[in-house]
């Protein structure tokens, strides 16, 4: 399957990766896929060719059929997303009071980026492979939440109905997160943790210097 993407210009991770019995574009996407994974979330790669109002064809990266989301994937060399931006603007929920549409809110569209490197100031290991990072191309923000009920994570919106896009069980108890928060592991595929039963690379230590307990910082404690 072909895929026309939004820029012709070259991605710093258009490399082609392959990731179980898929042969993706780019290791950006490989990774994608991984992280997916390591969350249980069901996915299918370039499923379909979607023909925008503009006309113009457009072959979304990830459809997550369980909960009725598109994952587009950008590199930083891959900077427009017009074709994103009216796939999620013709697709999002349009119901004028409660909500009808299949998945509630409607179809999602996320644009999944480079990976958010690791906050220094968490204690222990410093993981190599960094925080899940995405935005949303139209409507409200997208945030990232489990299900306790049917335990699928998901995205979902921080605007009626807050349900499952699974299950339908209420979310209004959940906590969600924001990409900043720096929540979801993001699995490299080159690190050999991209398996869904695979432990998460902890990378090493940190160090004194690190944690601010070295000698010098000791004799400043009263």
């Amino acid at each position: 399957m072909i895929s026309v993407p939004d820029s012709p210009g070259p991605s710093m991770d258009a490399i082609a990766t392959s990731y179980g019995d898929i042969t993706f574009r780019s290791r950006l996407e490989a990774d994608w896929a991984a992280t997916l994974d390591s969350n249980r979330i069901r996915w299918e790669y370039e499923p379909e060719t979607v023909t925008l109002a503009s006309g113009a064809l457009y072959v979304p990266d990830f459809w997550l059929p369980e909960l009725g989301t598109w994952i587009e994937v950008k590199g930083p060399g891959v900077p427009r997303v017009e074709k994103t931006k009216e796939l999620a603007r013709i697709r999002a929920c349009r119901c004028e009071t409660s909500c009808a549409c299949r998945w509630p809110g409607g179809e999602f569209v996320v644009l999944g980026r480079p990976s958010l490197a690791s906050d220094r100031t968490e204690t222990g290991h410093r993981p190599r492979c960094g925080y899940a990072n995405w935005e949303t191309p139209f409507g409200p923000s997208t945030y990232f939440v489990t299900c306790s009920s049917c335990t699928r994570a998901q995205w979902t919106i921080l605007k009626r109905p807050w349900r499952c896009r699974a299950c339908r069980a209420s979310l209004k108890s959940e906590q969600v997160h924001r990409p900043v928060d720096r929540f979801v592991r993001f699995i490299e595929t080159t690190t050999g943790t991209g398996s869904l039963f695979a432990m998460p690379d902890l990378g090493e230590p940190f160090t004194d210097e690190e944690l601010g307990l070295t000698e010098d910082a000791e004799n400043e404690l009263p």
